[in-house]
């Protein structure tokens, strides 16, 4: 009996001790995972705050490039302000400032006429185009609606203001990029005649396309377009494209306002007026970045090199907007607009327009990838992929070929 009592008294000790020392193991089991788990959710906020402070960094730098590349607004004033003084400077050959503040004010309003897009019809530029009406302006210039004397024909008369006026070299660069969209000879891009200069003012004649640009027809529908009604569009705007890729040219500026449609349906590209010629100093050899910021690409926006792969960005932003009735990036300024671009991912459009075909979302959103290596490589490459409806009787035509190694930089 007192065997078993003492059984159980040794047994009871020795049970509190184990017991104590289970729990003690568990205890601090239980405190290294506490504090494993503790170090990983430092370390994982820890590269967090990395990841947090390098977006930041990048943004920074994106927003350092575009603050001081890409300030379209000032840069447009300040173009008009240079063009007025030197406008002035030709009306007035003294060129003094004394002289300047005598100007009549006949002088000065003429002046600023043709500065704001305002010349009257019935006016003559050169002695040869006969001023019609106002086509439409902008912040390099006007077009006018015009009669070319010499050709007998009507024509689109390209009054750029400002434009190369402060800068000796830039007229230069002008003429030899006037010259070099005059070789393209294509259906699809718009014909120029001739390149001028009168008062200190470097004006264009080109082909007039009686019709509407797909910026028009796309507030004129009021809705996105369907891919039946895209699909020829964008094929002709390719073929154009391929054309002037093949003769060196980078449009640099391709957006809606810029794809002219004739009453036939005919898809015309204009506006090379900042075109970039291969092995030729572009008019932004200061690394100012020209262009507009809804449709620019990243690396355009950063001031980098460019090539066909920069309009093919382009052109998956125009095909964006067309089907969903909005570009991919929208903001207060073009600053937000141009780092969305460089920063941001592209939003899927079929989030917008749910009934989208898939293809065509592939399609635009391989156009619009940020590194030029994974888009299409040349707009052949994009025409071709071009998703086909079996009710779309539009009927698929090779592109030209392009140089497009000739084109990067």
């Amino acid at each position: 009996m007192e065997a078993l009592v003492l059984l159980i008294i040794f047994g009871s000790i020795f049970g509190s001790i184990v017991a104590n020392r289970v729990f003690k193991y568990r205890h601090i089991e239980r405190m290294k995972e506490l504090e494993t788990g503790q170090r990983q959710a430092e370390q994982r906020e820890l590269l967090a705050l990395r990841e947090a402070k390098s977006d930041l960094e990048e943004r920074l730098r994106h927003l350092e490039t575009i603050v001081c590349n890409v300030d379209y607004e000032l840069n447009a004033k300040l173009n008009r302000l240079s063009t007025r003084h030197l406008a002035l400077e030709a009306a007035l050959p003294g060129g003094s400032e004394k002289t300047m503040q005598a100007a009549s004010e006949g002088i000065a309003a003429e002046t600023e006429r043709v500065l704001q897009g305002t010349v009257r019809p019935g006016q003559v530029v050169a002695g040869r185009f006969e001023i019609i009406r106002l086509l439409g302006a902008g912040g390099m210039g006007a077009v006018y609606l015009a009669r070319d004397r010499k050709l007998s024909e009507e024509v689109a008369l390209k009054v750029v203001a400002g434009l190369g006026l402060s800068d000796p070299g830039a007229a230069e660069r002008l003429h030899r990029e006037a010259s070099a969209a005059r070789r393209i000879s294509h259906p699809n891009v718009v014909r120029l005649h001739d390149i001028g200069e009168e008062g200190g003012l470097l004006f264009l004649s080109m082909e007039f396309v009686d019709g509407e640009s797909l910026h028009q027809r796309l507030t004129r529908l009021g809705r996105p377009m369907t891919p039946a009604e895209l699909r020829p569009l964008l094929a002709m705007l390719c073929d154009g494209l391929a054309a002037a890729h093949a003769a060196g040219v980078v449009h640099r500026d391709l957006k809606p306002a810029n794809i002219l449609i004739d009453r036939g349906g005919q898809v015309k590209l204009i506006d090379f007026g900042i075109a970039r010629m291969a092995h030729v100093d572009g008019m932004t050899a200061t690394g100012m970045v020209i262009g507009t910021a809804e449709y620019m690409a990243p690396e355009q926006i950063r001031g980098g090199g460019i090539d066909a792969r920069t309009d093919i960005y382009a052109l998956g932003v125009i095909a964006f907007q067309a089907l969903t009735g909005q570009p991919p990036f929208v903001g207060e300024t073009p600053i937000a607009v141009s780092l969305a671009h460089c920063t941001e991912p592209v939003p899927a459009p079929r989030t917008i327009t749910p009934q989208l075909p898939a293809a065509w979302e592939s399609l635009i959103l391989r156009a619009l990838e940020k590194s030029p290596p994974m888009r299409f490589q040349t707009v052949a490459d994009l025409r071709g992929a071009l998703p086909v409806d079996a009710a779309d009787p539009t009927i698929a035509t090779p592109a030209q070929p392009e140089a497009t190694e000739r084109l990067r930089s």
